[in-house]
């Protein structure tokens, strides 16, 4: 059995966080989401079966009172994706969360009978990618519920059990496979996979394992350790060595030679980033305290905007350089989680981190706006500070279109452009989602000058050949899901005449800015943010004796300026940002 690592358990106390009677109250679309909320209860708490009472549960797993705080536990460190999975006409929406590890990993898709995508079995997925699997948890009702919708689109619970019960055991079989099928051809994964299916009422659990060397079926009492068997059972899938990234909170084993080494260039990066006003802090880092006494003072507003479910107000934040000069602008868009990136949102304010990457692009020169794509999504139609648990942002932001959030971001710049001081010229960058849609945002918005994608991912085929404009990439090789997807697009983008330039970091993981106590996330972090601002201007070089390494990562900066840089042109129109 692997050792747990990124999850920690949550303790007794977390126990009153959810609760799983709701008056028979689930989603139906948008404005379910902002109805059930308003209601006085979390929206993915949703989707489990009346009457059905999980009872003792097996060591390791979560309970009903505790899935929605290991939700909330694991989305600051594993952001997400939701994956429209297809099989043939239908598409089934699926939850899935990917390891922080190098190499590749089997896929693990777990269910559970006379359930919806209910809370408790995201929360199941959570242990599995704890464990170092690529976490897979399908809605099975997708396209049976009203509009085509899955389990968030019923607006009773009647309606609910009644197409649960219509789902025939050959039809749930299908569906799963197709979804395991699926990611086991993905990048990432090891095409290896196993099936987790709960049956509550028989106190069952069973377990389909595919792999070339290990293809069984195995049945589990939910007894006290049957989950702690079903972990020795699935080990074997894994590659040998692959070993999921410790959060700050695991104590480490202890260092051999080259984990001493690696430890000390984390500890020279981190006290190099604390001694400089030029690099975002850490998401854990104190990004509040940074923009709370930076000089350049941000402000929120309204943007009215209209999208296909009818006019919002968005809200965005905004900063502007010091002085009076013309200034390009850039727009800084979210990562899956949402605007607070997994922390507890807080009424009014909240945002610190992207607000001090906002600040740090605005120190640089350029006026940067950051817009909340949940705008609209909260109780009685609030921001992304109106919700009660992280998870629920991150929920209802899978609910709302890409096209709708696009048509967000677009807005943002074309406002900002008309500001007093623009120059006219305009980039965009983003982190996970974010990532992906700053690709997009080149293909998709005219006049987009720069796209910097941190851990996003490529867009599809069409959608790259409408790419217009320079785009520069960065990932790290802990983040099987995503690094193999930035390398193979290169030679893509090159065949279709696209300015395109990569990076993928060793000993890196997912969401690395954010997180820069995990691996050498805090080693390299110094050029990630200098590469990211050369991109849209050129500039100028900090030198530092700290240390040879940071020295060698401050080269690929040059090559950029040398390079990519000469072939765009910056934002600014100048030879240089201003200090």
């Amino acid at each position: 059995m692997r050792p747990m690592t990124m999850m920690t358990k949550i303790g007794v106390a977390a126990a009153a966080i959810a609760a799983l009677t709701f008056g028979g109250r689930f989603i139906s679309g948008q404005h379910g989401v902002q109805d059930a909320l308003a209601a006085g209860a979390p929206a993915s708490i949703l989707g489990v079966t009346p009457g059905l009472n999980l009872g003792a549960v097996p060591l390791g797993l979560p309970s009903e009172a505790t899935a929605k705080a290991m939700l909330d536990r694991s989305i600051a460190y594993h952001h997400p994706q939701w994956v429209d999975v297809p099989m043939g006409a239908t598409k089934i929406h699926t939850f899935v969360v990917y390891p922080t590890l190098a190499g590749t990993a089997p896929v693990v898709v777990v269910t559970a009978k006379g359930q919806g995508l209910s809370d408790w079995v995201r929360a199941v997925g959570t242990e599995v990618v704890s464990e170092g699997y690529i976490a897979v948890v399908p809605d099975l009702l997708s396209g049976l519920g009203p509009n085509g919708g899955g389990t968030y689109s019923f607006s009773d619970v009647n309606g609910l059990s009644a197409a649960l019960g219509l789902l025939s055991p050959v039809e749930i079989q299908r569906r799963t496979e197709a979804v395991r099928d699926y990611f086991e051809s993905q990048p990432g994964s090891n095409h290896k996979g196993a099936i987790l299916s709960f049956d509550w009422r028989a106190r069952r659990l069973d377990v389909t394992i595919n792999a070339a060397t290990q293809a069984h079926d195995a049945k589990f009492d939910l007894t006290e350790h049957a989950w702690h068997n079903t972990l020795a059972l699935l080990s074997p899938l894994a590659e040998p060595g692959a070993m999921p990234q410790q959060d700050a909170s695991t104590p480490k084993p202890k260092d051999d030679a080259t984990e001493s080494a690696s430890a000390a260039r984390e500890r020279n990066a981190a006290q190099e980033i604390a001694k400089r006003n030029d690099i975002v802090p850490g998401h854990f880092g104190g990004p509040k305290k940074s923009v709370d006494q930076s000089p350049r003072k941000g402000q929120w507003f309204d943007i009215p905007v209209t999208i296909s479910t009818g006019p919002l107000k968005m809200r965005t934040w905004l900063v502007q350089p010091l002085g009076n000069d013309k200034a390009g602008v850039v727009v800084i868009v979210q990562p899956a989680p949402g605007m607070d990136i997994g922390e507890a949102p807080e009424k009014g304010g909240g945002a610190d981190w992207l607000r001090a990457v906002a600040d740090q692009v605005a120190l640089r020169g350029f006026i940067a706006i950051l817009p909340d794509l949940s705008s609209g999504l909260g109780p009685n139609g609030g921001d992304f500070d109106s919700f009660a648990y992280a998870d629920d942002v991150a929920k209802a932001l899978q609910m709302r279109s890409n096209a709708d959030k696009m048509a967000l971001i677009r807005a943002a710049r074309d406002y900002a452009l008309k500001l007093p001081r623009a120059n006219g010229r305009s980039g965009v960058t983003g982190f996970c989602s974010g990532g992906g849609q700053a690709w997009e945002s080149s293909a998709d918005m005219p006049g987009v000058n720069a796209a910097v994608s941190f851990y996003g991912a490529p867009p599809n085929a069409a959608t790259m050949a409408k790419i217009q404009s320079p785009v520069l990439a960065f990932a790290g090789d802990d983040d099987p899901g995503l690094a193999p997807r930035v390398a193979g697009a290169a030679p893509d983008m090159q065949k279709l005449g696209k300015t395109f330039e990569f990076k993928i970091y060793p000993n890196v993981t997912h969401a690395f800015l954010e997180h820069q106590t995990l691996g050498e996330n805090a080693i390299r972090n110094p050029r990630r943010l200098a590469a990211r601002h050369g991109l849209f201007c050129e500039i100028p070089e900090h030198h530092n004796n700290q240390q040879r390494e940071l020295a060698r990562h401050a080269r690929a900066s040059e090559r950029f300026r040398g390079g990519l840089l000469q072939r765009l042109g910056p934002l600014h129109g100048l030879n240089s940002c201003p200090a």
